[in-house]
Formats: C-alpha cells, structure tokens, sequence
C-alpha cells in the first residue's frame, strides 16, 4: 500500500476544509425555521432566532439527535408515547434506533461528559478508521489502484456527509467493511462477530443473516466445518440480537417493541402493498420533489443507480460483495425510499465497481463534481434542510 500515506493526508485536509468550509459560511444558505420546528424531534436544541451558531449543534441533525438522546440519557422504561406528529416528545421513539452506536458514545462520554464533543471526536476517529479499512480491504481483494479510486469516491460522494455527522453509519460502515473481507476468507468465527454487532448496529443488518447462514451451511456440507462449530458460530451471531430483545421486553413489555415502533415512520400491510408503492414512486419521478422525507427524485435515482451498478457489477465483483450490495437493497420490500440515498453510502461495494470502471481523468472528474456537490450541500444540512 505504497500510497496509503499520501491518500491519508489529502483525506485529512479534505474533511479539514470541509468543516471549516461549513462553519464559516454556514449563514450561506438560510436556517429552515419550518423544518427545525415542525419536521424533527430535538434532543439538543438550537438557537438560531438570535443569530447564534453552534457548530456541533448543528451537525446533529435529524437522527443525530435520537442517537445523542439515546447516549446520553438512554432508553425510556415504560414509554407511552409513540406518535411520529408529537415532535416534542422523544420518549419510545427512540427504541427505533438500534443501540451499539449510541453505546458506544455512552462509555466514551465518560471520559469527556460532553455527549456533542464526545460525538465529535469519535467521528473523526471512525473517519479516519473507516478510510483505512475500506483501503485496505479493497486493495487486498482489487489492488492499490482501485482501493484509492474507491476510498475517495465513498467519502466524496455527496451523501457520505453523514459520515461527518453522528449517525449510525459511522460504525455500521467499518464493520461492514471486515464481515465482508473475513465472510470471503470464510473466517468464521471473526464473522460471526461482525454479523452480531451489524445486527444491533443497523436495522439492514439483520437482512445479511442469510447470506452469512447459507455460506456456513455450505460449509457444513461439505464438511469444512462440524456441526459443533456451526452452532458455536449461530450462537456468537445471536446472543447481541437476542440481549436486544430482551432489553426490548425489560424496559417496555414486549420484545418487538422496537418493531411496532419503525412502523410510525412507514407503516404497509404487506410486502406487495411495499413494493407497489415505491414502484409508483419510480413511475412518478418527474412529479416528485427533488428532496423530501417520502419519496424524492434523488432517492428514486440511487435507487436506480443501485440496481445498474449491480447489473454491470455482476462479473466484476467477487460473490459474497454482490450480495451484500443486493440485500442492502432488500429494506425496499418493507419500507419507503426514505433516508434511501444515505443507506447506500456504506454500500461499499457499488463503489468498488463503479472504481474499477474509471481512468484516471475519469475519476479525478467524478471526484471533484462529488466534493463540489458535498460542499454545496453540507450549508443545507447544517441549516436543517432534510438530505436523507
């Protein structure tokens, strides 16, 4: 990894503009009143009336505030108030949002007591740590050249300013990024161990348990692995998921409590009803708002993107990375295209393959639209305007 360093150092100094970019010409673009007040639940509130602005306020935007909520105060015992239009109470809203992530700032606030600083410092530790991972990965699989083209593109891309944020994403990326690479080494204890924490990390987690039971099964059957060891490693990937649940029926009664919940952001009757749904969203594209919290143009064209990338990926990519990128897709057959764009940032995959179809003129082209768009529009999301 000859340029390790050097891509390292100019990733530095590209998030290091970036947030200097973002405080200093915040007042750029105007503070949505409508979207603070009315759009979004508040843990931490701002000021912005007074003309008052706090950088790392304003970088917890929308979910951050439930994941900062959730680190600094925890899960409410014996939530009565689940109504999405309420946005001044929080209360068992917040059981939506799996633990790891705020866990994690949990034990970390301990040592800064501050839940914004402490959030804060552990991004840009995960940015970095995410940047490292996604290299190494991808040049021990593709080679350097691919691996620096794809790092770039991921933390380039317009939506990967939620990396800079306090999101889940933070840590559902890296973890990601080393089930895959031991998933194809066929590591499987290591495995079992990032199929755990993806579970409790992410909801979409849970949709790559199947992918990771039919490898071991496989193995099973052709006698890698003996059925003590398969059941060792189903034990490893259960036991977070199912301390989950039992917190879940501890603190509420009902151990899928954090399921009825998810259903006040979109609820369906079937799977049919789903899919009809963001099928006519597709259709009616060009009546759609650009940005919009159900159903956008943005979302409906990186849902499209995505089903292109894995058609054409189809050869390049090894297997177990195709359908990972595939079953990232799969929370479309449950839910609506919103925040779609932001969950396909840790996709990584899509941007393996979209890497290993650029020269270098194309790449440097692409990358430098995606940080001219990231800036452009990191002044909306400071400034409350819904992204994703």
């Amino acid at each position: 990894m000859r340029h390790l360093k050097k891509a390292v150092l100019i990733y530095f100094f590209i998030n290091l503009f970036l947030y200097l970019y973002m405080w200093k010409y915040h007042y750029l673009v105007p503070f949505n009143e409508s979207n603070y007040l009315y759009a979004s639940h508040h843990y931490l509130l701002e000021d912005r009336s007074k003309g008052q602005f706090n950088f790392l306020r304003a970088l917890g935007q929308f979910d951050a505030q439930w994941y900062l909520k959730i680190a600094d105060s925890g899960y409410p015992e014996n939530p009565t108030v689940i109504v999405m239009e309420d946005k001044t109470v929080m209360d068992g809203l917040t059981y939506a949002f799996f633990p790891l992530y705020p866990l994690i700032l949990s034990v970390l606030n301990i040592l800064f007591n501050n839940i914004e600083i402490t959030a804060f410092i552990f991004t840009q530790v995960m940015l970095i740590a995410n940047f490292i991972s996604l290299y190494y990965v991808v040049n021990d699989l593709y080679g350097e050249n691919i691996a620096y083209k794809t790092v770039f593109l991921l933390f380039l891309f317009p939506f990967s300013i939620f990396f800079r944020s306090f999101f889940s994403e933070l840590v559902f990326l890296p973890l990601l990024i080393w089930y895959s690479y031991f998933l194809i080494q066929r590591k499987w204890f290591i495995t079992s161990v990032f199929t755990g924490l993806l579970i409790i990390t992410r909801s979409p987690g849970l949709f790559l348990i199947p992918l990771t039971l039919i490898l071991l099964f496989f193995d099973l059957i052709k006698r890698k692995l003996n059925i003590i060891r398969v059941i060792f490693y189903l034990l490893i990937i259960s036991v977070p998921f199912s301390v989950w649940l039992f917190f879940n029926y501890y603190m509420t009664g009902r151990m899928l409590y954090w399921l009825e919940v998810r259903n006040s952001w979109f609820s369906s009757e079937s799977i049919i009803n789903t899919v009809s749904y963001n099928l006519l969203l597709l259709k009616s594209f060009f009546n759609l708002p650009l940005l919009a919290l159900h159903g956008s143009r943005i979302d409906s064209l990186i849902i499209i993107y995505s089903f292109i990338m894995l058609f054409y990926g189809l050869k390049f990519l090894r297997k177990e990375l195709w359908w990972i990128s595939f079953l990232l897709l799969t929370p479309l057959l449950f839910t609506d295209t919103t925040s779609f764009s932001r969950y396909q940032t840790v996709s990584f995959p899509l941007f393996v393959y979209l890497a290993s179809t650029l020269n270098r003129r194309w790449f440097a082209a692409i990358a430098s639209v995606f940080y001219a768009v990231l800036l452009f529009a990191s002044h909306y999301f400071i400034n409350w305007y819904w992204l994703g």
